[in-house]
Protein backbone atom coordinates (compact mmCIF):
# COMPACT_ATOMS: atom_id res chain seq x y z
CA UNK A 1 0.00 0.00 0.00
CA UNK A 2 2.70 2.72 0.81
CA UNK A 3 4.60 1.55 -2.44
CA UNK A 4 1.42 2.56 -4.40
CA UNK A 5 0.89 5.91 -2.68
CA UNK A 6 4.67 6.88 -3.39
CA UNK A 7 4.46 5.71 -6.66
CA UNK A 8 1.43 7.79 -7.11
CA UNK A 9 2.84 10.84 -5.92
CA UNK A 10 5.75 10.21 -7.88
CA UNK A 11 3.51 10.29 -11.02
CA UNK A 12 1.76 13.29 -9.99
CA UNK A 13 4.84 15.10 -9.95
CA UNK A 14 6.10 14.21 -12.80
CA UNK A 15 2.52 15.14 -14.30
CA UNK A 16 2.89 18.65 -13.07
CA UNK A 17 6.21 18.88 -14.71
CA UNK A 18 5.18 17.65 -17.88
CA UNK A 19 2.30 20.24 -18.15
CA UNK A 20 4.41 22.92 -16.47
CA UNK A 21 7.05 22.13 -19.24
CA UNK A 22 4.21 22.36 -22.23
CA UNK A 23 3.16 25.13 -20.91
CA UNK A 24 6.29 26.69 -21.77
CA UNK A 25 7.15 24.56 -25.40
CA UNK A 26 6.92 25.95 -28.67
CA UNK A 27 5.36 23.62 -30.42
CA UNK A 28 6.90 23.58 -34.32
CA UNK A 29 6.91 19.50 -34.97
CA UNK A 30 4.41 18.72 -37.91
CA UNK A 31 3.27 15.70 -36.35
CA UNK A 32 1.63 16.76 -33.79
CA UNK A 33 -1.37 18.64 -33.02
CA UNK A 34 -3.80 20.00 -29.30
CA UNK A 35 -7.23 18.61 -29.40
CA UNK A 36 -10.22 20.70 -28.06
CA UNK A 37 -11.72 20.80 -25.11
CA UNK A 38 -15.06 19.80 -26.77
CA UNK A 39 -13.38 16.79 -28.63
CA UNK A 40 -11.64 15.22 -25.78
CA UNK A 41 -15.30 15.30 -24.10
CA UNK A 42 -16.23 11.66 -24.88
CA UNK A 43 -12.49 10.13 -23.54
CA UNK A 44 -13.76 10.44 -20.46
CA UNK A 45 -17.09 8.63 -21.46
CA UNK A 46 -18.21 4.73 -21.39
CA UNK A 47 -17.23 4.01 -25.07
CA UNK A 48 -14.21 2.68 -24.07
CA UNK A 49 -14.85 -1.14 -23.61
CA UNK A 50 -18.00 -1.15 -26.10
CA UNK A 51 -17.33 -2.08 -30.21
CA UNK A 52 -19.40 -3.62 -33.18
CA UNK A 53 -18.38 -6.92 -34.73
CA UNK A 54 -17.65 -7.24 -38.79
CA UNK A 55 -18.04 -4.42 -41.10
CA UNK A 56 -19.77 -1.06 -40.88
CA UNK A 57 -21.18 -1.47 -43.79
CA UNK A 58 -22.73 -5.53 -42.99
CA UNK A 59 -23.59 -4.78 -40.35
CA UNK A 60 -26.13 -6.86 -37.80
CA UNK A 61 -27.92 -6.27 -34.51
CA UNK A 62 -28.40 -9.80 -34.27
CA UNK A 63 -24.59 -10.90 -34.57
CA UNK A 64 -23.28 -8.05 -32.36
CA UNK A 65 -23.49 -7.11 -28.68
CA UNK A 66 -26.79 -5.67 -26.77
CA UNK A 67 -26.99 -1.54 -27.12
CA UNK A 68 -24.51 -2.14 -30.31
CA UNK A 69 -26.81 -0.51 -32.44
CA UNK A 70 -26.25 2.84 -30.78
CA UNK A 71 -22.59 2.49 -31.70
CA UNK A 72 -23.28 1.58 -35.62
CA UNK A 73 -25.61 5.09 -35.35
CA UNK A 74 -22.06 6.64 -34.53
CA UNK A 75 -20.16 5.20 -37.64
CA UNK A 76 -22.91 6.08 -39.86
CA UNK A 77 -22.40 9.62 -38.77
CA UNK A 78 -18.88 9.07 -39.36
CA UNK A 79 -19.88 8.35 -42.73
CA UNK A 80 -22.03 11.27 -43.47
CA UNK A 81 -18.93 13.85 -41.92
CA UNK A 82 -16.50 12.68 -44.27
CA UNK A 83 -18.65 12.78 -47.32
CA UNK A 84 -18.93 16.68 -46.23
CA UNK A 85 -15.22 17.22 -45.53
CA UNK A 86 -13.71 14.84 -47.94
CA UNK A 87 -16.53 13.92 -50.64
CA UNK A 88 -15.97 10.52 -49.76
CA UNK A 89 -18.50 7.67 -50.10
CA UNK A 90 -17.12 5.31 -47.66
CA UNK A 91 -15.51 5.93 -44.40
CA UNK A 92 -14.01 3.60 -41.93
CA UNK A 93 -12.59 4.92 -38.49
CA UNK A 94 -12.12 1.14 -37.28
CA UNK A 95 -8.35 1.07 -37.18
CA UNK A 96 -6.25 2.94 -33.80
CA UNK A 97 -3.46 5.10 -35.85
CA UNK A 98 -2.26 6.08 -39.39
CA UNK A 99 -0.01 2.77 -39.08
CA UNK A 100 -2.74 0.62 -38.30
CA UNK A 101 -4.37 2.05 -41.15
CA UNK A 102 -1.69 0.84 -43.55
CA UNK A 103 -1.01 -2.29 -42.52
CA UNK A 104 -4.77 -3.27 -42.40
CA UNK A 105 -5.26 -1.96 -45.85
CA UNK A 106 -2.48 -3.99 -47.28
CA UNK A 107 -3.17 -6.91 -44.99
CA UNK A 108 -6.75 -6.83 -46.65
CA UNK A 109 -6.28 -5.60 -50.38
CA UNK A 110 -2.28 -7.21 -51.70
CA UNK A 111 -1.46 -10.24 -51.75
CA UNK A 112 2.48 -11.94 -51.07
CA UNK A 113 3.93 -11.45 -54.31
CA UNK A 114 2.02 -8.40 -55.29
CA UNK A 115 3.78 -5.28 -56.85
CA UNK A 116 3.67 -1.77 -54.93
CA UNK A 117 5.50 1.68 -55.94
CA UNK A 118 6.38 3.08 -52.53
CA UNK A 119 7.82 6.74 -51.67
CA UNK A 120 10.87 6.10 -50.17
CA UNK A 121 12.36 7.77 -47.19
CA UNK A 122 14.82 9.85 -49.45
CA UNK A 123 11.93 11.63 -50.50
CA UNK A 124 10.22 11.91 -47.57
CA UNK A 125 8.20 8.85 -47.54
CA UNK A 126 7.39 7.27 -44.45
CA UNK A 127 9.87 5.26 -43.26
CA UNK A 128 8.24 2.74 -41.66
CA UNK A 129 6.08 1.98 -45.09
CA UNK A 130 8.84 -0.25 -46.70
CA UNK A 131 9.29 -2.91 -43.74
CA UNK A 132 5.54 -3.28 -43.52
CA UNK A 133 5.28 -3.56 -47.10
CA UNK A 134 8.97 -6.24 -46.90
CA UNK A 135 7.11 -8.12 -44.03
CA UNK A 136 4.10 -8.66 -46.06
CA UNK A 137 5.98 -10.44 -49.20
CA UNK A 138 5.25 -7.29 -51.47
CA UNK A 139 7.51 -6.91 -54.11
CA UNK A 140 8.79 -3.02 -53.62
CA UNK A 141 9.61 -0.86 -56.75
CA UNK A 142 10.70 2.75 -55.91
CA UNK A 143 8.34 5.75 -56.78
CA UNK A 144 10.51 8.28 -58.91
CA UNK A 145 11.00 11.48 -57.61
CA UNK A 146 11.93 14.62 -59.14
CA UNK A 147 14.25 16.16 -56.20
CA UNK A 148 14.49 19.61 -58.56
CA UNK A 149 11.17 20.56 -58.16
CA UNK A 150 10.39 18.83 -54.62
CA UNK A 151 7.60 17.10 -56.53
CA UNK A 152 6.68 13.65 -57.84
CA UNK A 153 7.79 12.95 -61.31
CA UNK A 154 4.83 11.88 -62.93
CA UNK A 155 5.75 10.67 -66.28
CA UNK A 156 8.26 8.32 -64.92
CA UNK A 157 5.15 6.83 -62.27
CA UNK A 158 2.91 6.37 -65.04
CA UNK A 159 5.74 4.41 -67.27
CA UNK A 160 6.65 2.83 -64.78
CA UNK A 161 3.27 1.65 -63.32
CA UNK A 162 3.00 0.23 -67.41
CA UNK A 163 6.31 -1.22 -67.71
CA UNK A 164 6.08 -2.95 -64.42
CA UNK A 165 2.35 -4.15 -63.94
CA UNK A 166 2.19 -2.35 -60.33
CA UNK A 167 -1.40 -2.98 -58.99
CA UNK A 168 -0.41 -0.54 -55.91
CA UNK A 169 0.86 2.78 -55.57
CA UNK A 170 1.78 3.70 -52.06
CA UNK A 171 1.99 7.14 -51.63
CA UNK A 172 3.01 7.94 -47.78
CA UNK A 173 4.71 11.45 -47.15
CA UNK A 174 6.22 12.41 -43.75
CA UNK A 175 7.71 15.13 -45.01
CA UNK A 176 5.82 17.30 -48.10
CA UNK A 177 5.69 20.71 -48.63
CA UNK A 178 3.65 20.01 -52.07
CA UNK A 179 0.99 17.76 -52.36
CA UNK A 180 0.55 15.74 -55.29
CA UNK A 181 -1.09 17.39 -58.79
CA UNK A 182 -3.86 15.08 -59.91
CA UNK A 183 -4.49 16.20 -63.39
CA UNK A 184 -0.82 14.99 -64.24
CA UNK A 185 -0.98 12.30 -61.58
CA UNK A 186 -2.30 9.35 -64.39
CA UNK A 187 -3.00 5.76 -63.46
CA UNK A 188 -3.11 2.50 -65.18
CA UNK A 189 -6.68 1.26 -64.73
CA UNK A 190 -5.26 -1.89 -62.58
CA UNK A 191 -3.59 0.40 -60.61
CA UNK A 192 -5.17 1.62 -56.94
CA UNK A 193 -3.77 4.62 -55.48
CA UNK A 194 -3.07 4.20 -51.44
CA UNK A 195 -2.57 7.75 -50.24
CA UNK A 196 -1.36 8.07 -46.50
CA UNK A 197 -2.46 12.20 -45.92
CA UNK A 198 -1.95 12.00 -42.44
CA UNK A 199 0.24 14.94 -42.99
CA UNK A 200 -2.58 16.11 -44.75
CA UNK A 201 -5.97 15.74 -43.89
CA UNK A 202 -6.96 18.91 -42.04
CA UNK A 203 -5.94 20.49 -44.89
CA UNK A 204 -7.77 18.43 -47.07
CA UNK A 205 -10.79 18.78 -45.23
CA UNK A 206 -10.29 22.72 -45.15
CA UNK A 207 -10.60 22.65 -48.75
CA UNK A 208 -6.64 24.18 -48.81
CA UNK A 209 -4.82 21.23 -50.75
CA UNK A 210 -5.98 19.33 -53.19
CA UNK A 211 -8.55 16.34 -52.71
CA UNK A 212 -7.99 12.75 -54.37
CA UNK A 213 -11.32 12.12 -54.11
CA UNK A 214 -12.50 14.95 -55.84
CA UNK A 215 -10.93 13.55 -58.76
CA UNK A 216 -11.15 10.82 -61.46
CA UNK A 217 -8.78 8.69 -59.83
CA UNK A 218 -9.02 5.02 -58.07
CA UNK A 219 -7.87 5.91 -54.73
CA UNK A 220 -8.19 4.70 -50.91
CA UNK A 221 -7.66 7.90 -49.09
CA UNK A 222 -6.40 7.59 -45.05
CA UNK A 223 -3.90 8.29 -42.49
CA UNK A 224 -3.94 9.19 -39.06
CA UNK A 225 -5.74 11.48 -36.83
CA UNK A 226 -3.75 13.65 -34.78
CA UNK A 227 -1.64 15.95 -36.99
CA UNK A 228 -3.25 18.60 -39.37
CA UNK A 229 -6.51 17.24 -38.55
CA UNK A 230 -6.57 18.13 -34.81
CA UNK A 231 -8.40 15.01 -33.52
CA UNK A 232 -7.34 12.14 -31.10
CA UNK A 233 -4.68 9.36 -32.51
CA UNK A 234 -6.67 7.35 -34.91
CA UNK A 235 -6.78 6.32 -38.23
CA UNK A 236 -9.27 7.22 -41.14
CA UNK A 237 -9.78 4.95 -43.85
CA UNK A 238 -12.00 6.34 -47.25
CA UNK A 239 -12.56 5.85 -50.60
CA UNK A 240 -15.40 6.20 -53.60
CA UNK A 241 -14.59 2.74 -54.98
CA UNK A 242 -17.09 0.23 -53.85
CA UNK A 243 -15.68 -2.70 -54.94
CA UNK A 244 -12.40 -1.59 -52.20
CA UNK A 245 -15.29 -0.37 -49.83
CA UNK A 246 -16.75 -4.05 -49.68
CA UNK A 247 -13.08 -5.76 -49.21
CA UNK A 248 -11.97 -3.08 -46.67
CA UNK A 249 -14.81 -3.51 -44.81
CA UNK A 250 -15.53 -7.12 -44.45
CA UNK A 251 -11.96 -7.62 -44.12
CA UNK A 252 -10.85 -5.18 -41.38
CA UNK A 253 -12.95 -6.62 -38.78
CA UNK A 254 -13.17 -9.13 -37.72
CA UNK A 255 -9.65 -10.52 -38.97
CA UNK A 256 -6.99 -7.75 -38.22
CA UNK A 257 -9.64 -5.77 -35.55
CA UNK A 258 -11.98 -6.22 -32.89
CA UNK A 259 -12.30 -4.06 -30.16
CA UNK A 260 -11.66 -0.49 -32.13
CA UNK A 261 -11.30 1.70 -29.02
CA UNK A 262 -14.74 3.51 -29.46
CA UNK A 263 -14.27 6.47 -27.23
CA UNK A 264 -11.46 7.58 -29.60
CA UNK A 265 -13.71 6.71 -32.13
CA UNK A 266 -16.74 9.24 -30.81
CA UNK A 267 -13.72 11.22 -29.95
CA UNK A 268 -13.08 11.63 -33.62
CA UNK A 269 -16.61 12.13 -34.97
CA UNK A 270 -16.54 15.40 -32.83
CA UNK A 271 -13.34 16.54 -33.85
CA UNK A 272 -14.98 15.98 -37.81
CA UNK A 273 -17.65 17.98 -36.19
CA UNK A 274 -15.66 20.98 -35.36
CA UNK A 275 -13.50 20.81 -38.46
CA UNK A 276 -17.32 20.91 -40.76
CA UNK A 277 -17.51 24.50 -38.68
CA UNK A 278 -13.78 25.96 -38.49
CA UNK A 279 -11.79 23.54 -40.67
CA UNK A 280 -11.66 26.33 -43.92
CA UNK A 281 -10.25 29.32 -41.85
CA UNK A 282 -7.81 26.93 -39.83
CA UNK A 283 -6.50 25.49 -42.37
CA UNK A 284 -6.09 28.67 -44.11
CA UNK A 285 -4.07 30.19 -40.96
CA UNK A 286 -1.75 26.96 -40.90
CA UNK A 287 -0.83 27.81 -44.49
CA UNK A 288 -1.03 31.25 -44.05
CA UNK A 289 1.91 30.67 -41.08
CA UNK A 290 3.52 28.49 -42.93
CA UNK A 291 4.08 30.89 -45.84
CA UNK A 292 5.28 33.54 -43.81
CA UNK A 293 7.56 31.80 -41.42
CA UNK A 294 9.34 30.26 -44.44
CA UNK A 295 9.73 34.04 -45.89
CA UNK A 296 10.64 35.28 -42.64
CA UNK A 297 13.22 32.61 -42.37
CA UNK A 298 15.55 33.26 -45.75
CA UNK A 299 15.41 36.41 -44.42
CA UNK A 300 17.45 35.55 -41.91
CA UNK A 301 19.73 33.75 -44.67
CA UNK A 302 18.30 30.13 -44.31
CA UNK A 303 18.19 28.08 -46.70
CA UNK A 304 14.45 27.79 -47.61
CA UNK A 305 13.75 25.68 -50.71
CA UNK A 306 10.92 27.34 -52.74
CA UNK A 307 8.07 26.15 -55.13
CA UNK A 308 7.89 29.29 -57.93
CA UNK A 309 8.95 31.59 -55.69
CA UNK A 310 6.95 30.20 -52.26
CA UNK A 311 8.07 27.94 -49.23
CA UNK A 312 5.19 25.50 -48.81
CA UNK A 313 1.85 24.66 -50.00
CA UNK A 314 1.48 22.93 -47.09
CA UNK A 315 1.93 23.17 -43.29
CA UNK A 316 5.78 22.22 -43.44
CA UNK A 317 8.63 24.56 -43.81
CA UNK A 318 11.83 22.83 -44.62
CA UNK A 319 14.76 24.08 -43.26
CA UNK A 320 18.14 22.91 -45.57
CA UNK A 321 21.32 23.04 -43.39
CA UNK A 322 24.90 21.15 -42.81
CA UNK A 323 24.99 18.40 -40.46
CA UNK A 324 26.93 20.10 -37.98
CA UNK A 325 24.57 22.99 -38.01
CA UNK A 326 21.57 20.82 -38.16
CA UNK A 327 22.78 19.16 -34.93
CA UNK A 328 23.41 22.33 -33.36
CA UNK A 329 19.78 23.74 -34.03
CA UNK A 330 18.07 20.55 -32.87
CA UNK A 331 20.21 20.31 -29.69
CA UNK A 332 19.11 24.05 -28.20
CA UNK A 333 15.64 23.57 -30.03
CA UNK A 334 15.70 20.66 -27.06
CA UNK A 335 17.18 22.77 -24.55
CA UNK A 336 15.11 25.75 -24.75
CA UNK A 337 11.55 23.42 -25.29
CA UNK A 338 10.98 24.17 -28.93
CA UNK A 339 9.58 20.61 -30.93
CA UNK A 340 10.96 20.27 -34.42
CA UNK A 341 12.16 17.58 -36.66
CA UNK A 342 16.07 17.22 -37.84
CA UNK A 343 16.61 14.94 -41.15
CA UNK A 344 19.06 13.37 -42.71
CA UNK A 345 18.09 12.48 -46.00
CA UNK A 346 18.18 13.40 -50.19
CA UNK A 347 14.88 15.78 -50.22
CA UNK A 348 16.78 18.28 -47.38
CA UNK A 349 20.34 18.05 -49.94
CA UNK A 350 21.20 15.54 -47.25
CA UNK A 351 21.15 17.23 -43.80
CA UNK A 352 17.79 19.81 -42.74
CA UNK A 353 15.16 20.89 -40.08
CA UNK A 354 11.75 20.70 -40.41
CA UNK A 355 8.95 22.62 -39.11
CA UNK A 356 5.21 22.45 -38.78
CA UNK A 357 2.51 25.18 -38.57
CA UNK A 358 -0.26 23.23 -37.86
CA UNK A 359 -0.31 23.35 -33.90
CA UNK A 360 0.71 27.40 -33.18
CA UNK A 361 -2.78 27.42 -35.94
CA UNK A 362 -4.54 26.60 -33.32
CA UNK A 363 -3.69 29.08 -30.91
CA UNK A 364 -5.53 31.90 -29.57
CA UNK A 365 -2.59 34.74 -30.22
CA UNK A 366 -3.35 38.23 -29.47
CA UNK A 367 -1.15 39.30 -32.66
CA UNK A 368 0.58 38.06 -35.47
CA UNK A 369 3.61 35.70 -34.14
CA UNK A 370 5.05 34.80 -36.99
CA UNK A 371 8.31 36.98 -36.90
CA UNK A 372 8.86 36.10 -33.57
CA UNK A 373 8.88 32.58 -34.16
CA UNK A 374 11.05 32.94 -37.04
CA UNK A 375 13.45 34.97 -34.59
CA UNK A 376 13.72 32.34 -32.17
CA UNK A 377 14.14 29.28 -35.05
CA UNK A 378 17.04 31.66 -36.00
CA UNK A 379 18.20 31.96 -32.55
CA UNK A 380 19.05 27.92 -32.83
CA UNK A 381 21.88 28.38 -34.74
CA UNK A 382 24.06 29.77 -32.28
CA UNK A 383 24.37 28.83 -28.62
CA UNK A 384 25.51 31.84 -26.74
CA UNK A 385 21.67 33.99 -27.73
CA UNK A 386 19.10 34.04 -25.38
CA UNK A 387 16.44 31.92 -26.82
CA UNK A 388 14.44 31.51 -23.48
CA UNK A 389 13.85 34.92 -23.02
CA UNK A 390 12.37 34.94 -26.70
CA UNK A 391 9.85 32.85 -25.73
CA UNK A 392 8.98 33.98 -22.89
CA UNK A 393 8.80 37.47 -24.65
CA UNK A 394 6.38 35.46 -27.04
CA UNK A 395 3.84 34.53 -24.22
CA UNK A 396 2.45 30.91 -25.82
CA UNK A 397 -1.37 31.38 -25.76
CA UNK A 398 -2.67 28.15 -23.56
CA UNK A 399 -6.17 28.74 -25.37
CA UNK A 400 -7.63 27.99 -28.85
CA UNK A 401 -9.17 28.96 -31.79
CA UNK A 402 -10.99 27.06 -34.43
CA UNK A 403 -13.20 24.89 -31.48
CA UNK A 404 -16.92 25.02 -29.81
CA UNK A 405 -16.33 27.30 -26.93
CA UNK A 406 -17.47 24.68 -24.44
CA UNK A 407 -18.21 21.02 -23.77
CA UNK A 408 -22.13 21.44 -24.21
CA UNK A 409 -22.15 23.60 -27.05
CA UNK A 410 -25.16 22.42 -29.10
CA UNK A 411 -25.00 21.37 -32.46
Amino acid sequence: MLNTVLNYVKFKKNEEGYLAKKRLTLPLCAAENRMSTFAKVPLQQDYQERYIMNGVNSFSSEDNFIGSEHLYEIYQLISKQCSKLFSSKYADARTLSGMNCVTSILMSLTNIGDKIMLSTSSSGGHPSMEHVCKRLGLEIIDMPYNYEELDLDYEKIYNTLIEEDIKYLLYAPSDIIKVPDYDKLKLPSNTLFLYDASQTLGLIAGKQVANPLENPINCVLFGGTHKTLPGPANGLIMTNNEEIAKELDENISPKYLRNTQMHQVVSLLYTLFEMEIFGEEYAKKTIEYSKGLGIALAEYGLDIPLLNKIPTNTHQVFIRTSKDAMNTIFSNAFKNNVTLNKKNKKLFNEYGIRLGTQEIARLAWQEDPIDQIAKIVHSLQFTNLNTQKLIADLRIPESLNYTFSTPSTSL
